[in-house]
Order: structure tokens, then C-alpha cells, then sequence
């Protein structure tokens, strides 16, 4: 039997809605941060009369509560946007890790594809906002001092003291923190949406100027990284500044 094309562009559309009019996900758990203040210290090389430099502490202060994922984003939970064909496919493993071998574009698509299927807006955090709700898991990256040989004995102190730790667990292994949220500085680094900087500090020691390289983006875990966008295994390479990273994932803010 023949079908006109009227009636085979009737199925079509019908096709193509059902894909689109499927009842939204409820979204995943959440930890709201209360509004207040916070320690943060920005990322990137900064420098004063042409010496290398740590940026002071800045205390920051918000009036709005911060609404963040409990957890990382699980495998199974990115299992779904690459069965809907708007993420790509990423390390396999259990359902209940969280997705490692991302990049940050693959982290973008997801809150891309999350927002379309809550109606919510959803989005990587700044760095400032992954500081905030990692409370006291936020470890401090400075170096002090204006030496050059003082700065790198310190930093390769530091970095002698990494561990590889290969082995993901799954969630909720690394515990939770002050406010509640699960896995913070373990062994999978989390995406921020923070370009690289390069920036002056004046003479009182504060940002004066900067310029921002967004194909390198601020990571956090264990310690801050900066890793190229589109890498998902900095262990292997592409990490632009720090320690390479175990694991690359990420979790998610929502916006109200």
C-alpha cells in the first residue's frame, strides 16, 4: 500500500515530536548553600613588576543561595544524553560512578541537554561558586613569597606529595561535606566554566589587569588545575598548568 507524502509528512512530525514532548526529567538531587560569604583566590599566573605572584584572597559575599548537584554527574545520568544523541559517548563503567573522560564541551552539551529536558537552566559553576560550596574541602594553591627559587621549591614539595589514584569509586565513596555535598577533592576533578588567566597585580597587591584564554579551563579536586577544553583525560596530557588531574568529570548549579 502507497502513502501519500501528505500523510508520510504527518508521521514524520509525529516522530520528531515524540522525541521532544516525552514528560522532562525531575533533575537530579540537589544541595542548596545558603547565602553568605566566602574565602576565594583566583585562579591563573598573575604577576607584579614582572615577578610571579599569588592574587590575594578575595571575601566574597552573595545574597542569593547557590542550588548545586549533590553529586557528580553518574554514567547512567550521561548514558541518557548520549542516548538521546546530544552528548557523546564517554568512559564506560558502572552506573552508579561518576562519568570520567569528559571534556568540558561534553559538559557544556550535557547542562545544554539537561535544560531542555527540566525547562531548568543548568550550567557548570565558576570557580569562585565551586569554592563556595566545597567549603572546607577547598585546598589553597598559593605559593607565597616573590622568589622565583622559593616558589619552585615550594611547588615541587607540594607536587611530590600527589598520589596517582587511579580507581573510581563510586558515588558518595569520598563522603560529603559541610554542606552536604558528595565527593568533593576526590580523585575525580570536576569541570568549571573559568577561562585560564593571565593577569598584573598593582602595587597594593590586587588584581589590577587581566586577559582570559578560553581554551583552558579551571578545574577542581584533589587541587586546581587548568586543563584544554576539549580534553578528557588530562592524565594523558593537555594539562595546561598543575598536576594532571586523575579523572575529569563534573557536576552541575542550577539557576532559580
Amino acid at each position: 500500500m502507497k502513502m501519500s507524502l501528505a500523510a508520510l509528512a504527518v508521521l514524520a512530525l509525529g516522530a520528531s515530536a515524540s522525541l521532544h514532548d516525552r514528560a522532562p526529567t525531575t533533575g537530579p538531587e540537589l544541595v542548596t548553600v545558603s547565602a553568605g560569604s566566602w574565602d576565594w583566590r583566583p585562579a591563573g599566573t598573575w604577576r607584579q613588576d614582572g615577578r610571579q605572584m599569588d592574587p590575594p584572597i578575595q571575601r566574597l559575599d552573595a545574597t542569593e543561595p547557590l542550588q548545586i548537584m549533590r553529586y557528580q554527574v553518574s554514567r547512567a545520568d550521561y548514558a541518557t544524553c548520549v542516548a538521546d544523541g546530544a552528548c557523546i559517548a564517554a568512559d564506560p563503567g558502572p552506573a552508579d560512578e561518576p562519568q570520567t573522560g569528559v571534556s568540558w564541551h561534553d559538559a557544556t552539551a550535557y547542562a545544554a541537554w539537561l535544560s531542555d529536558r527540566t525547562g531548568q537552566t543548568w550550567r557548570l559553576p565558576t570557580d569562585s561558586e565551586w569554592q563556595r560550596a566545597a567549603a572546607e574541602r577547598w585546598t589553597d594553591d598559593a605559593l607565597g613569597g616573590g622568589d622565583w627559587t622559593d616558589r619552585w621549591l615550594v611547588r615541587y614539595d607540594r607536587e611530590a606529595g600527589f598520589e596517582k589514584d587511579p580507581l573510581v569509586r563510586p558515588q558518595g565513596a569520598w563522603g560529603a561535606n559541610s554542606h552536604g555535598v558528595e565527593d568533593l577533592a576526590g580523585n575525580v576533578w570536576e569541570w568549571t566554566d573559568d577561562c585560564s588567566t593571565n593577569g598584573t597585580l598593582g602595587p597594593d597587591g590586587r588584581p589590577a589587569d587581566r586577559a582570559d584564554y578560553c581554551g583552558a579551563r579551571v578545574v577542581e579536586g584533589k587541587h586546581r588545575a587548568v586543563v584544554i577544553d576539549f580534553v578528557r583525560d588530562a592524565s594523558a596530557g593537555g594539562c595546561a598548568a598543575g598536576v594532571p588531574p586523575d579523572h575529569l568529570g563534573f557536576r552541575l548549579v542550577r539557576e532559580d
